[in-house]
């Protein structure tokens, strides 16, 4: 199946070449030849091939802003200068080159910097509290000029002051200095546990005195707020770095994964979802659950859906049962359930769940679990369905992960959540040609640094040779039905299931009715016309047949009777196809 739409072209070409063959003119009687004059041997050719491998091995695989990237890309504006190139490669090997990479690394490190200067500075004039004795209470006077104070927190402390305070007296506008504790030193002797027991003491200040301290501090201030300024725009612009490079990925990956992936085209998700039921119930305000079950009209799929989603249920009510259920009981006990749909072909569908489970802690959990569906067998795949050597993809996946997180985090990152091992990569969906992962809060960086997500494009050059036959199969679709039709000599099948969606764009699906007029010369012009339409769309395998078409109509001057490029608003010539 995945040669399918590779059988467009030789069959086409046969039909073309026999064609330009028939009225070729006759050669002239040969002339004595001339010495040929010595020349300078010819570099060689660069086919488009080799420019997609290039292309692809940088985007996907390279480190941007490194030594390597910078070294595979002047091979690549090298070897780009000797191709003939289509004008959709033509313009993403431009784009490529044109590509300023971000600097992420030196950029964090700049954040770094200004960071490490910033707590030194913070260190070196730390902020000074001179309400800190607002709302405390004197205990009760325990020197000439000491007195014991309890603070609003309940711990006690010392106040040096001139002024006279009863006990009970309630401290409201009284200027402080915190004096600074000796730092106990255990090796002079210095019982370290009892020094470091003893309370806070404080000294009254005068107003002046204060506002000299806080002038003291003002430009250390000032720094401190630059820094913080600094370090802000330094992420925003790492983010800002970090959606240039997505974007320039995702669009070469659109040029150069027709290469490499037949897929037909993805239909909205909404296609194979029928509806979507809520699946809910209160027994507080803290105490309920709420889930979103999405229903395909697929048994064996809606069933396992159902069966995640009713383990859940049953975790939140025996849950329930230890704890109490109603009014009066204050453990919460709240779980929320979302989902998004995502479709590779009209076979794959992926769905993933995300999970908010709150049970009174000082924050929601957050998880994911996702389904991967071939619709037609409805099976859920594994990581086994989708690479033939799991170890082997595993350890790329770690490493394209540690890549990405090093980028986007800063170095702040959970090795352990990384490491080449089948529970870190369990979370996967399929989205257009991408194959996506995700990782909760806590898997690979803090809480705070919320989930990640690593998308790998199906195209990457070391994962692609790992996919299983059947993965390829399932990324055909309906196409894969219309090439066994076809294989079989069901041109009938295998027109009426690609028609619809060629009619719709998929230039796959224009392949295969190409291939299916192009096989005589009446139908000819019929086949053309619907692979000017996969060319038109980018599809290197289509572009292939208009440029040799175009190649041999100019040398032969022989016109076959159709233009490869008609208006895509036009109708294609009513020829019935070869039976």
């Amino acid at each position: 199946m995945r040669t399918l739409a590779r059988l467009a072209a030789p069959l086409a070409l046969s039909l073309l070449l026999a064609a330009c063959a028939v009225e070729r003119p006759a050669a002239p009687a040969p002339e004595p030849a001339a010495a040929p004059a010595p020349q300078a041997a010819a570099a060689p050719a660069v086919s488009e091939q080799q420019i997609l491998d290039a292309l692809n091995v940088l985007v996907n695989d390279t480190e941007p802003g490194s030594d390597d990237y910078e070294t595979k890309r002047a091979a690549l504006a090298l070897a780009a200068k000797s191709a003939s190139l289509g004008q959709s490669l033509r313009w993403t090997v431009a784009q490529v080159l044109a590509f300023d990479p971000p600097r992420l690394r030196e950029r964090w490190q700049q954040r770094q910097e200004a960071e490490t200067s910033a707590a030194a500075l913070y260190a070196a004039n730390p902020p000074e509290n001179f309400a800190a004795l607002k709302g405390a209470r004197v205990v009760h006077r325990i020197g000439a000029a000491i007195y014991l104070v309890r603070l609003p927190g309940g711990d006690t402390a010392l106040l040096n002051t001139k002024r006279r305070l009863k006990n009970g007296t309630l401290i409201k506008t009284l200027l402080v200095a915190e004096v600074q504790r000796p730092q106990p030193d255990r090796s002079k002797g210095d019982l370290v546990d009892e020094l470091t027991d003893q309370p806070r003491a404080f000294v009254e200040i005068s107003k002046q005195e204060a506002q000299r301290r806080e002038s003291l501090r003002a430009p250390a201030l000032a720094r401190l707020k630059t820094l913080e300024s600094q370090g802000g725009q330094m992420e925003r612009a790492v983010a800002a770095d970090l959606a240039r490079l997505d974007t320039l990925t995702r669009d070469v990956n659109a040029v150069i994964s027709t290469g490499y992936i037949v897929k037909s085209n993805a239909p909205a998700p909404a296609k194979l979802i029928r509806k979507v039921k809520r699946v809910a119930k209160s027994y507080s305000r803290e105490q309920y659950y709420r889930y979103a079950l999405p229903v395909t009209g697929k048994p064996k799929v809606d069933a396992m859906l159902k069966g995640y989603l009713d383990e859940r249920k049953a975790e939140v009510q025996s849950l329930l049962r230890t704890t109490g259920v109603g009014r009066g009981h204050a453990r919460a006990n709240v779980d929320r359930i979302a989902f998004s749909a995502f479709t590779a072909s009209s076979r794959l569908l992926s769905i993933r769940f995300e999970e908010m489970r709150d049970t009174g802690g000082a924050h929601p959990n957050t998880a994911f679990a996702t389904f991967v569906f071939d619709m037609k067998r409805q099976a859920k795949l594994e990581l086994a369905d989708v690479f033939t050597d799991v170890p082997a993809a595993l350890k790329i996946l770690s490493e394209l992960a540690a890549r990405r997180m090093e980028l986007v985090l800063d170095g702040s990152v959970f090795p352990e959540g990384l490491a080449p091992k089948a529970e870190n990569f369990a979370v996967f969906l399929f989205d257009g040609a991408d194959i996506v992962f995700t990782f909760p809060p806590y898997q690979v960086a803090s809480y705070a640094q919320g989930s990640q997500i690593l998308r790998v494009p199906l195209c990457h050059p070391r994962l692609r040779p790992l996919l299983t036959p059947g993965l390829h199969e399932a990324l055909l679709g309906v196409l894969a039905d219309a090439g066994v039709a076809l294989a079989e000599g069901d041109e009938a099948t295998a027109l009426r299931l690609a028609t619809p969606l060629a009619e719709a764009g998929d230039s796959y699906a224009q392949i295969v009715i190409g291939n299916i007029y192009a096989k005589n010369i009446e139908s000819l012009p019929t086949g053309l016309y619907w692979f000017g339409k996969a060319a038109d769309q980018g599809n290197i395998f289509a572009q292939q047949i208009i440029g040799i078409y175009q190649l041999f109509q100019g040398l032969f001057g022989k016109d076959l009777g159709a233009t490869p490029r008609i208006a895509l608003g036009q109708r294609a010539p009513a020829i019935a196809p070869a039976r």
